[in-house]
Formats: C-alpha cells, structure tokens, sequence
C-alpha cells in the first residue's frame, strides 16, 4: 500500500528528547522521546536507505520535484520550542549520528517572558485533589481526586484556553491559576529552555539550523492579522540580530488545524519563508511544491517509541486514512 499510496520523504518532528517514565496521568508524555529511541531511530532509517538533510535542502527537493526522480527518499529532523534537553541530549545523538537537525526558537520562550503553560497546567493538576479557576465564561471547579478526572479537567482546560479563549486573556488566567496555586511559571521555563547563550553556541553547529517559531507561542489563527505578523517579522528580527544570520524556515506554534490554516500559510509565504511546518501528521509529496508553508511532519511520539511505529508513521498510510484518501492537508 505505501508503494501505491504512501509518500518516500517527511520532516520529523520532536519536542523534548528526554528519557521520562510514563505514569498514569502524563498527557504531554507524547512530547517526549527518549535519546536512545532517537539514535536508534536514525540507525535504523539510515539503514533503510534515508538520506538526512537540511530543511534548505526539503526546500529546494520540494521546489525541483523533476530532480529528485532515483533520489533515496529523504529524512530531516526538526524540534520545536528550544528545550535544553534538545542541546544535552539530542545534539550529542546528531554529532555522532552526523545528522543536520533545525530547531525553531521563539524568543519569549528563550527569554521566559512567555510560559509552557501546557506544562505549569499538567503539573498543578497532577498535584492537587481539587482546581478551580477563573476562564474567561467564569470560574470553573474541577474534581482531580482520580486520574481519569484529571484526564478529564486536562483536556477540556487545553482545548479552552487554546482555541476557545482570546490568546492575550488565555496568559493572564494561567498566570493567575499557577500563583493560586504557587507554581513557579517563570523558573519552570528558565529550567526547561535553553537561554540566549546556549541558541546563540548551538547556532555555530554546522549540523544545525535555526528557524523561527513566533516571538510568544501563541496560536496564530485566533489573533489579527496585525499581531500575527508582527509575531513573525519580529522573532525573525530578534533571531538573526543574535545568531547572525536570517532564519529561512517557520514552524507555528501548536501547529494543528484550529489554529494554524489558511491565513498563516500566506502569511508565512507573503513574509517569504523558504519552508513552514505545521503539526498536521503527513509525509511529503511533490505536490506540496505549491504549498511549501503548509508543509506537514511525521511525530517520533514519546507514547509509540518503537521502529513498526516510525515505519507505519513513515509510509504515509495513517494519513491517508484520516484524510479520507487525499494526498494533502493544506487548507
């Protein structure tokens, strides 16, 4: 079926590279990927016959699809946010590996202006019994007493606050909810992400490339155009006044349909972006050479760590299935 159906090349797509034990309430665990899963992953690819390349390179493949027929199919590894365990754990597995990899920066994460407030969230929940907090449609009490209910309070908080409540009111609430309940927000983030000094050394790896992933993190589609943009020119701005050059490549936050589509792909195309990565799961076909800010990426996710998944994930079959049969999920 991938011979017929499936696609040969992908952009990979990871978070933290950590080794975390699951427990029964860890609903970011899927963010994250062991070291050992991520070498033995690219030995076994490299083994399969994938090339590892740079994302300028996906974009001139993307862009000459007539060049590439007999190529090998192509991997690049890319990971977002910028967290320190990318630096510690992963960029070891790449040296020895000699695998390029690009990581997207979002300088109000570097500098702990903006909160990894799906984590502060996670940890607050696993802690208490009991929540409440105050929404923007009022407050809202949850039992956590069990883990299901903690599941529960977690999903609904998750998708409230990032696709039903306006960006800038979403980080005022969970600044709130953490000092309710006295969780550091600004030290969870210093602790979690790598600083300017650490970007700025990983920017002079010859593996690696930095790209741009907005200045704040927020969902781009729920704000104006005005402020999408500027989160984009700006973090660009800010990235190549400190690493010295100006990054080609886009990831947008979160990623997925609700909250980047239409508008952002020709945003990032009017801005001029080489290439901009969504979370939506595919793998590349030569039509996505009219649509390379719409470009899709396979998740090395931390709940599925074993080589049948990768492959699976690999022949662009379960995509295919969720599309409904359509090679491309671009609007």
């Amino acid at each position: 079926m991938a011979r017929h159906l499936g696609g040969s090349d992908s952009i990979l797509m990871l978070h933290r590279v950590q080794t975390v034990k699951k427990t029964l309430f860890s609903p970011n665990h899927h963010l994250s990927a062991s070291p050992e899963f991520l070498d033995r992953t690219i030995l076994d690819l490299k083994t399969s016959g994938y090339d590892f390349i740079t994302m300028d390179e996906v974009a001139k493949r993307i862009a000459n699809p007539k060049d590439n027929v007999g190529a090998k199919p192509y991997l690049s590894i890319t990971l977002d946010d910028g967290y320190r365990d990318n630096l510690t754990n992963a960029v070891p597995v790449f040296r020895r590996q000699q695998v390029p990899y690009t990581i997207y920066i979002a300088p109000g994460l570097t500098e702990a202006k903006a909160p990894l407030w799906w984590e502060d969230i996670e940890h607050i929940i696993a802690a208490q019994k009991k929540i409440s907090i105050d929404l923007a449609t009022g407050r809202k009490e949850f039992d956590v007493s069990t883990t299901e209910k903690k599941r529960t309070a977690y999903k609904f908080l998750m998708y409230n606050l990032l696709v039903e409540t306006d960006q800038y009111v979403q980080r005022e609430i969970v600044a709130k909810f953490c000092k309710a309940y006295s969780f550091d927000c600004e030290g969870h983030v210093r602790e979690s992400l790598m600083n300017w000094d650490e970007v700025i050394a990983l920017s002079k790896d010859p593996l690696c490339t930095l790209g741009a992933h907005t200045i704040n993190h927020y969902a781009l589609s729920k704000l104006p155009l005005d402020d999408a943009k500027h989160e984009i020119v700006e973090s660009r701005k800010i990235l190549t006044k400190k690493i010295g050059y100006e990054p080609q490549h886009l990831a947008y936050p979160y990623g997925f349909v609700e909250v980047a589509g239409s508008r952002e792909f020709e945003l990032a195309k009017e801005l001029g972006f080489l290439t901009a990565t969504t979370t939506r799961h595919g793998v590349i076909f030569p039509e996505h050479e009219h649509h390379m800010t719409a470009l899709p990426r396979v998740s090395l996710n931390g709940n599925h760590q074993s080589k049948r998944y990768v492959n699976t994930l690999l022949s662009g079959i379960p995509t295919r299935i969720n599309n409904r049969g359509k090679k491309l999920n671009v609007t």
